[in-house]
């Protein structure tokens, strides 16, 4: 797998994620409250570790990543990529490859938005209360997401909650094709400021870059 297939992999990992059906009461709960910590923040910046792993393709590769949030606006960093959204359109910047790619939100059948992370449970999952751990002091709660949609790429997912902040610790993916991926949070800061300017794509920077408008 080379490495543009584990970066839309990365993509897909975060788009997934959409929803539950009948499911245990303590865990929609559990997801519910998580939510609401999150949409109380008005700021957010985070620090991650993203792992994918396929033992019959020999693959295991771990990076690091960002993510600055603003209400309605983002930066993702990981893997060399920049991703920004200014609340109307998403950059994408590759500096590798000189390129960036410029998409109206409105376009996308599937826009890719970090903040979905912590709304996945709405629909599409059955939840289960699963396992709980002790990680350096916090207790950890997972929470087992079963996709009830035939097309998933999953066979399930497992959200470690932070039980006391009420925060996302760790998603882990088990692929149907072999493939897990896992995303831990690393840091986390929010309600701290953010320079409006983050989220803004300046085009004299990339003088020399090939943009793609779609």
């Amino acid at each position: 797998m080379n490495n543009k297939n584990i970066k839309s992999a990365f993509v897909l990992f975060f788009i997934a994620f959409v929803g539950f059906s009948q499911s245990d009461q303590r865990a929609r709960q559990l997801l519910d409250q998580v939510s609401e910590v999150y949409a109380g923040f008005e700021t957010m910046s985070m620090t991650f570790a993203y792992q994918l792993d396929n033992a019959s393709e020999g693959i295991s590769q771990k990076e690091e990543g960002t993510i600055l949030v603003a209400n309605d606006k983002y930066k993702l960093t990981i893997m060399g990529i920049q991703q920004l959204f200014d609340g109307t359109s998403i950059y994408t910047i590759d500096d590798l490859n000189e390129e960036v790619i410029v998409q109206d939100e409105s376009s996308l059948d599937n826009p890719l938005n970090p903040l979905d992370i912590f709304e996945f449970h709405k629909e599409g999952y059955l939840l289960q209360w699963d396992i709980a751990q002790r990680v350096s002091g916090r207790d950890i709660r997972y929470i087992k997401l079963i996709p009830t949609q035939a097309e998933s790429q999953s066979k399930y997912l497992l959200l470690g909650i932070d039980t006391a902040s009420k925060q996302l610790y760790k998603i882990i993916d088990l692929g149907i094709n072999g493939t897990d991926t896992t995303f831990t949070v690393e840091e986390f800061a929010a309600n701290t400021p953010i320079a409006p300017k983050t989220f803004v794509f300046d085009e004299d920077n990339y003088a020399n870059y090939y943009i793609d408008r779609f």
